[in-house]
């Protein structure tokens, strides 16, 4: 990798060489400085996750760039080392191997860490940041190694990956250099992902066909009537709520904060309380927790212990009819509580 170098100009065409600054000082700055500021890695990037698990560990920084594609980035303090290569793989091929409703679950569920927006529906987020996207368009990954320099084994190893398996991956080097008090950033491209990588991306949905497909998927299911009836509990008691069709169900939000979902499944309704909603009236949970199956998201979490688990009652026609009365007083104590907090 060729050393970079910054010269300061003055009015007279005086040029003074810019001082490195040691790599302690700029390892340091750097990944809060990535956070703060995305658009230092690339330009529109929204950032969805900081440490977020993986079978093959914690990657550092997890994105969505502006053509809506997920994108992973493994920032290492210091010269990016072959390692980091096979690091970044394992990371991005744990990810790739989840459908589309587990990557956005997962995403969502670790999302909130580190000075990274908390987003309760991941898909109604995705959907809103990308006029409308389905999930799949989060595929295929692009792949980033960010470090303070490159050994030549790892540059080479990138380049292959890059221009030879089609692979989105690319590296990139910062460098600190010490000006009048303060430290400047260079920002330099190593190895840069072909431009043409992946599928066409795909046209964005309108509301309306989300809608539709929504409703296609009620149909499927054979859940017609049951659906209705838990939007109509909902409508009954969330006067102030607003729609808006997913892939994975129709969430219920008040003042574009999503507090609930119904998901139509196979036989079933899931009828999803998110974090937002349990923290309103916490003791209200209690009962139904008690008495109607349920499972929680992430899997076998404390649903009440846990402030950032998703409640998730699914049942079928008969459990429904069953358990309709203390599911209804529980969305209305839900409203009441979100009234009485000042909304």
């Amino acid at each position: 990798m060729d050393e970079v170098k910054i010269w300061a100009l003055d009015g007279d065409s005086n040029v003074t060489p810019l001082a490195s600054k040691d790599h302690t000082d700029t390892e340091s700055l750097l990944e809060e400085t990535l956070v703060r500021n995305p658009d230092l890695l690339i330009p529109g990037l929204r950032l969805v996750g900081r440490q977020t698990p993986t079978e093959g560990g914690p990657l550092d920084l997890l994105g969505v760039d502006e053509d809506g594609r997920l994108v992973v980035f493994e920032l290492k303090r210091g010269t990016l080392s072959r390692d980091a290569v096979a690091q970044i793989i394992d990371y991005a091929s744990d990810l790739n191997a989840k459908n589309d409703v587990a990557l956005a679950e997962h995403i969502a569920a670790n999302s909130g860490v580190g000075g990274i927006e908390r987003i309760e529906d991941f898909e109604e987020w995705y959907g809103e940041n990308t006029d409308g996207q389905s999930l799949d368009s989060l595929r295929p990954l692009r792949l980033f190694l960010i470090g303070l320099g490159a050994d030549e084994r790892t540059e080479r190893m990138v380049r292959f990956l890059a221009e030879n398996t089609g692979m989105d991956i690319s590296l990139l080097t910062f460098h600190g250099f010490a000006y009048d008090g303060k430290t400047l950033l260079a920002r330099q491209v190593e190895v840069e992902a072909a431009a043409e990588t992946g599928p066409r991306r795909r046209r964005r949905l309108s509301v309306q066909e989300r809608r539709e497909r929504l409703n296609k998927k009620i149909e499927d299911s054979g859940v017609s009537e049951t659906f209705s009836a838990v939007q109509g509990m909902f409508e009954a008691s969330w006067p102030q709520f607003t729609t808006n069709p997913t892939g994975l169900g129709l969430s219920i939000r008040f003042r574009r904060r999503t507090y609930a979902r119904i998901d139509p499944t196979k036989g079933s309704v899931r009828i999803v309380f998110f974090p937002s909603a349990k923290a309103l009236c916490l003791d209200e949970f209690r009962q139904p927790v008690e008495e109607i199956p349920y499972e929680t998201y992430p899997k076998k979490r404390e649903p009440l212990k846990d402030p950032r688990t998703e409640i998730q009652f699914q049942l079928t026609s008969e459990e429904w009819e069953q358990h309709r009365d203390r599911l209804s007083a529980l969305t209305t104590a839900v409203y009441e509580a979100w009234e009485n907090n000042g909304q």
